[in-house]
């Protein structure tokens, strides 16, 4: 039984994509073999992991508790050679935690995923926008921040807030509507103070321009989820 774990953990580390070198990677009882050389080059916590007199700088294997094999595969696949697989609106809440952890230079990466996705054609929903700005504040992306506010100043607000003010008679047939209220507010409520203020603010701003200008106040078309 032994060898038929082991032979199984051995193919998943194949499954990957990443060739034998000189360190695994344990994550999820999955092996990612990996090169000291190429993560310390990308990582300043892998290269003092590595060249100190930490006791990861001898091991031969390093397990990494707490993570996702497939989200620490997908991170080291954005920067590894002849990979270098690209930061999507897709994998970056995936790669980005990972990216802050270990210092790395794909916070960029990240950062500037985020704020193009924040474009009325880009399609993006209320939830996965607020997933976004959660993660915006945790780490620190001021920049991509500042765009996202400036996004939702033409987005409703009772949309951001979960408040899509649904007639009962809707709410009677359309459980999900509601569920998706409950998620989103849940969501904002998250943010920092300082966010939500900003967001307020911004979208005050915006419709008082509007007034002075006699304009129509013309929000973006988003689906909440």
């Amino acid at each position: 039984m032994q060898n038929m774990a082991e032979t199984r953990v051995t193919s998943l580390a194949t499954d990957l994509g990443f060739p034998k070198t000189d360190v695994t990677l344990v994550v999820e009882d999955q092996k990612i073999h990996v090169n000291k050389a190429v993560l310390s080059e990308h990582s300043p916590v892998f290269n003092a992991m590595f060249n100190s007199e930490f006791k990861e700088s001898t091991a031969v294997e390093i397990t990494l508790e707490g993570k996702r094999a497939a989200d620490v595969a997908e991170f080291l696949k954005c920067f590894y050679p002849n990979m270098k697989h690209t930061v999507t609106a897709e994998n970056v809440l995936h790669v980005l935690p990972l990216a802050h952890e270990y210092q790395s230079s794909l916070v960029a990466d990240c950062e500037n995923c985020m704020i193009d996705m924040c474009k009325q054609e880009k399609g993006l929903t209320v939830s996965m926008l607020l997933d976004y700005m959660l993660a915006g504040d945790k780490y620190g992306l001021t920049t991509f921040l500042e765009a996202a506010v400036k996004f939702c100043a033409h987005v409703d607000f009772d949309l951001l807030n979960g408040k899509t003010f649904t007639s009962s008679y809707e709410r009677m047939f359309f459980h999900k509507i509601e569920q998706e209220d409950k998620d989103i507010s849940s969501k904002f409520s998250k943010l920092e103070l300082k966010t939500q203020y900003a967001i307020s603010k911004k979208r005050l701003q915006r419709m008082e321009r509007c007034r002075r200008n006699s304009d129509p106040v013309e929000d973006y078309t988003i689906a909440l989820s």
